[in-house]
């Protein structure tokens, strides 16, 4: 069972990483609609780059409410954004494209980055 103050810090979390999630799927969805030929890849790493400083400084002042390591949630991010385009190349291997697997490999890594930053940016 959870203590109630790690309840309430996987619920800022999700509303943090909700937020980010959404400013990363929005940005993925503005640069499909404004540059129909962009690969998939380019995007993920295109919205991956502008939802890191949301999800960084949210994290840092809402969610644990610790300063943090910015070097480390880099490390954190880019990794997730690494397993996220493994994920997003197996979803296109697989036929799907456009923005639905974008979608699944973007939401598959929010458990990872949760582990790595409670554990390890944020300690």
């Amino acid at each position: 069972m959870i203590s109630r103050e790690e309840f309430w810090r996987l619920f800022r979390f999700g509303l943090v990483g909700g937020g980010a999630t959404l400013v990363d799927l929005g940005t993925s969805i503005a640069l499909f609609h404004t540059w129909p030929t962009i690969s998939e890849h380019w995007v993920t790493t295109i919205a991956f780059m502008i939802a890191f400083w949301f999800s960084f400084f949210g994290h840092r002042y809402i969610t644990f409410q610790k300063q943090g390591a910015i070097g480390k949630f880099l490390l954190v991010a880019l990794f997730s954004l690494a397993v996220r385009n493994l994920i997003l190349s197996g979803l296109l291997f697989a036929g799907l494209s456009g923005l639905l697997p974008v979608v699944i490999a973007t939401l598959t890594v929010t458990v990872l980055t949760y582990l790595l930053s409670r554990i390890w940016v944020f300690a």
